[in-house]
């Protein structure tokens, strides 16, 4: 599979697992400034890598035993994150330093969270319970959560 900043887009819908999503607590950039996911509402205007992104829905649940991953405040570079960061092992991640190189051999890739795990700064963990988030736009979406870059695939048609 491409992984390469040409596919981020549709790519996203196949790197998206059962064990994606981001929890309860994680602030989100927004027109209105940054705000906890478990805020964001349908019709929430979302600052995206794009551009602003109207949200479509945002959808939550709890979730035991829940497969995740916690990155480190700086370990993505620039203060990213500004504070620790745990999300869904699935989740997809925008890397754009020498990880993206190292996996991929492209300037940035869309990756699954737990493939980033180095067991110090990026490590796996299992949470006994979580309240997980996951968001959905009209088109797939790279969105700034504690100033890392999370993919989000775009709604499937009904």
């Amino acid at each position: 599979m491409d992984h390469s900043a040409a596919s981020l887009t549709l790519s996203q819908t196949a790197l998206a697992g059962a064990a994606s999503g981001i929890l309860a607590g994680t602030t989100l950039l927004t027109l209105e400034g940054e705000l906890p996911v478990e805020f964001l509402t349908p019709g929430d205007r979302i600052i995206t890598r794009r551009g602003v992104r109207v949200l479509a829905q945002v959808t939550g649940r709890t979730v035991s035993d829940f497969a995740a991953v916690e990155i480190l405040p700086g370990t993505l570079g620039h203060d990213r994150p500004g504070r620790a960061l745990v999300i869904g092992a699935d989740q997809p991640v925008l890397v754009r330093d020498w990880r993206a190189q190292a996996l991929y051999g492209a300037a940035q890739a869309m990756v699954p969270a737990h493939r980033l795990a180095d067991g110090h700064y990026i490590r796996r963990v299992t949470l006994a319970q979580a309240q997980v988030f996951t968001l959905t736009f009209t088109t797939g979406e790279t969105v700034y959560a504690e100033g890392v870059e999370l993919g989000f695939p775009a709604a499937v048609p009904a």
